[in-house]
């Protein structure tokens, strides 16, 4: 905040009073402060600065003896004049500029705000409630959910002080730039995830293309990273697998935490990923007709049997997107947390067995599900199309109480190698 003593140095140095003790401490309170750094832009304009320096030594008579002092006064103007520029060259530097933004689409509760389809000149964006997307006018689309506060340097780079943000680049983004105070993103065609916790630690995660991650302590490149991979970076330059991470929406916007009334709140699997980052999404309460099973895949969806309504059973559910890749795993080992008594449904692929812990531990819960449609993947090598040309897989769903909050562990989709390659993940959800 501005205070008198800093108008107070302000009006000194451009009286050409400062010291130069006082000219290094207002050079220190504008670095620090951006208010003050605007007022002095706007008090001391660089031509009226220079008229005012300029004006005593242009009244001279022009046929005034030329003494030592008036060439030293002469220039001492001159130096006085080209530290102004000089000064104010920096403060452009400094003074970050603003950056044009469509509001593509916006929450209720945030709408009074951000009305969708405006335009607007931002430099820095605080969310307090909701949920806004933004378009920057280089093409990148940044989808935000409060809290949140982002700083826009340009169209191309952005720095994240608190929350999440999700960027798609689209086709002209590429090279698009998020830093935190712990990690720098640097885009390669792609879309991700960037969120930074309270204690400095910077998840990121790509739900397609390809980044790379360089620490902020020691600018080196810590990961690159590809669809269905994560990691968190510690404030000193280090990288670990991020194992899940909270998502909202079918484009999978990335959450800094679960919400409080999430039933899982975390997962956990026995998984050596031999130098891989992937990831499980959480999505509280999101079950329901065209949501993602899986963390990775983004064609398949959840949907209703032919001829059958959604079950209202497993609608608003807590859901798990599982790994693809973990279906060729015979000895995988999932943990869900769940926070207290719930439901827990696993749905498994019908061409397959079940597997021997489903029908040890579960119920069958007496209705289908399927997913769709799927590209040509191993998954549905074999499986020929219905009457739209479309390849859907039809799951069996099971069901389990829990009576209390803590863990619950699920075993591997298929004990037979020779299924797993062919036959699909199971999918997960918790109500």
């Amino acid at each position: 905040m501005s205070t008198e003593a800093d108008f107070a140095l302000i009006d000194s140095y451009l009286g050409g009073r400062a010291s130069a003790d006082e000219v290094q401490a207002l050079e220190g309170r504008l670095k620090a402060d951006s208010d003050l750094r605007e007022a002095f832009l706007r008090y001391a304009h660089v031509d009226a600065a220079l008229k005012t320096m300029v004006r005593p030594s242009a009244q001279q008579p022009l046929a005034a003896p030329k003494a030592k002092t008036t060439i030293w006064r002469a220039q001492t103007v001159r130096w006085a004049a080209a530290a102004v520029l000089l000064l104010a060259g920096a403060l452009a530097l400094w003074m970050p500029r603003s950056v044009e933004v469509r509001v593509m689409a916006v929450s209720d509760d945030a709408a009074s705000i951000w009305p969708k389809d405006s335009t607007q000149r931002l430099r820095e964006v605080r969310l307090e409630s909701g949920s806004v997307q933004l378009q920057l006018d280089s093409g990148v689309t940044l989808d935000l959910n409060a809290p949140v506060h982002l700083r826009l340097a340009d169209a191309m780079h952005a720095t994240l002080l608190a929350g999440s943000v999700t960027a798609d680049v689209g086709d002209l983004g590429k090279g698009f730039v998020i830093e935190t105070s712990s990690a720098r993103v640097v885009d390669l065609g792609t879309r991700f995830g960037v969120s930074l916790g309270s204690t400095g630690e910077t998840d990121v995660a790509v739900f397609q293309g390809k980044v790379e991650v360089f620490g902020k302590a020691q600018p080196k490149q810590l990961a690159s990273l590809t669809a269905g991979e994560a990691v968190r970076v510690h404030p000193s330059a280090t990288a670990r697998r991020l194992v899940c991470i909270n998502t909202r929406g079918e484009a999978f916007a990335m959450l800094t935490t679960p919400p409080s009334d999430a039933l899982v709140t975390d997962v956990k699997d026995n998984v050596d990923v031999g130098g891989r980052y992937a990831f499980y999404t959480l999505q509280t309460r999101q079950m329901g007709e065209g949501t993602r099973p899986y963390s990775t895949l983004g064609k398949p969806r959840w949907r209703a049997m032919p001829g059958s309504a959604f079950p209202a059973e497993l609608e608003g559910a807590d859901m798990v997107g599982t790994f693809s890749a973990d279906r060729v795993d015979p000895a995988l080992e999932l943990t869900l947390k769940v926070s207290r008594p719930c439901t827990v449904y696993v749905m498994i692929d019908t061409r397959a067995e079940t597997p021997e812990w489903v029908k040890r531990e579960y119920v069958d819960a007496g209705f289908q599900l399927r997913s769709g449609p799927w590209a040509n993947l191993p998954e549905v090598a074999g499986m020929t199309t219905d009457d739209t040309g479309t390849i859907y897989v039809s799951y069996r769903v099971w069901k389990r109480s829990v009576p209390q909050a803590g863990p619950v562990k699920l075993g591997a989709a298929y004990a037979d190698p020779a299924q797993s390659h062919h036959r699909a993940m199971y999918g997960i959800a918790v109500k």
